[in-house]
């Protein structure tokens, strides 16, 4: 009866309910439509709230963030020269969207030290660049980590994501525990380190509900999902494990001494692929595929949920992203994270830098 009446009175209603029970709105890559974020944020709040009330050995965490700015010509040399002698590459594996600088830097580092106050030392590794806004005085827990100091001469200048990744856990003075952000990653609400560490340092793997196989199956052909599935090959002989899932685009918690223990375990599969450039189809995925899967298969990470909205800044569907965080925001029900990834799509929005500047400068307030 009650339904009846909603068709007559409210049809505009009765059909967006009926709409969204049978085709939910999703905003993550996980299984969790956005009728029950609240319910995942709050339990999440509520147990990490629990676990640091245990007051166990406490543990440093860092940040790590990789960078770059494309608008340095110094490094347009670099890089134009390396690619005349590159001989793997990959699609999309030079595409200026891939490099594009759209100073997300400058706000998801505002977003780490306004949410995460808890952060040891942040560390901006980077190809002989420092951001233009940078002044030590201003950030006294961050420095700028030049691929020189982490990386073998021999494999540089390189321009593979992958290549500078394996590479992170030589940064001097890092922690053990430490949580690696492209510069396109934002914390969303002020979160505690339990979220991305349990009180005992277990680490939250962020799995997404996807599947690499499928992926493939559907023709999706990109470096990253190569990478990662030479890395879950590479698992599955070691480990003799099924593991399909890649992880959601957003913060990854790391251990340094399972980076170490890769490198060990693949020494060979990984000095094959550093040669490269340019990410290629015959890279190994580190930071945010073997080394996590790693330490699930090791007892030192967990499945854990992060609700974080990932969306492409050049579609069409960015703005209506834009507008729902901006709601959240402002009424308290701000997702854990979000990802503004940038790459090139069919349908392209107009002015789509200033589009994302202008999101991010209102959420953060600066």
């Amino acid at each position: 009866m009650k339904k009846i009446k909603k068709f007559i009175r409210q049809p505009e209603i009765f059909f967006r309910d009926y709409l969204n029970k049978k085709h939910p709105i999703r905003n993550i890559e996980q299984a969790i439509d956005e009728s029950e974020e609240h319910i995942i944020l709050q339990n999440s709040q509520h147990l990490e709230s629990q676990e640091s009330r245990l007051k166990l050995a406490p543990f440093a965490v860092d940040v790590v963030f990789t960078w770059v700015n494309n608008h340095d010509m110094a490094w347009q040399q670099r890089r134009q020269q390396r690619s005349q002698q590159a001989t793997h590459s990959a699609l999309y594996s030079n595409d200026e969207a891939r490099f594009a600088n759209h100073n997300e830097l400058y706000y998801s580092l505002h977003s780490v030290q306004t949410f995460l106050p808890w952060v040891n030392h942040i560390y901006i590794v980077t190809d002989q660049q420092t951001p233009d806004w940078f002044q030590a005085a201003q950030y006294p827990k961050v420095s700028i980590i030049d691929h020189r100091q982490i990386i073998d001469e021999q494999y540089l200048p390189t321009f593979n994501s992958h290549v500078i990744e394996a590479h992170l856990h030589n940064i001097p003075n890092l922690s053990e525990h430490f949580i690696y952000f492209n510069d396109d990653v934002f914390v969303a609400r002020p979160l505690l380190k339990e979220h991305f560490f349990r009180a005992n340092g277990i680490a939250s793997l962020f799995v997404a509900n996807k599947s690499l196989k499928h992926m493939q199956s559907k023709g999706v052909q990109t470096p990253t999902l190569s990478a990662s599935q030479n890395s879950m090959a590479l698992l599955q002989h070691h480990h003799g494990c099924q593991i399909d899932n890649p992880l959601v685009h957003t913060y990854v918690p790391l251990r340094k001494s399972l980076f170490q223990a890769a490198w060990k375990l693949y020494a060979d599969e990984i000095k094959a692929f550093l040669p490269n450039a340019f990410r290629s189809n015959h890279d190994l995925n580190l930071a945010t595929f073997l080394v996590p899967w790693l330490m699930y298969l090791n007892g030192v990470a967990t499945f854990s949920n992060d609700v974080c909205y990932y969306f492409n800044i050049r579609s069409n569907k960015a703005p209506a992203q834009y507008r729902k965080l901006l709601h959240q925001n402002a009424h308290h029900q701000q997702p854990h994270s979000f990802c503004a990834n940038d790459f090139h799509s069919q349908q392209q929005i107009d002015n789509y830098h200033s589009k994302l500047i202008e999101m991010l400068r209102a959420y953060f307030q600066i």
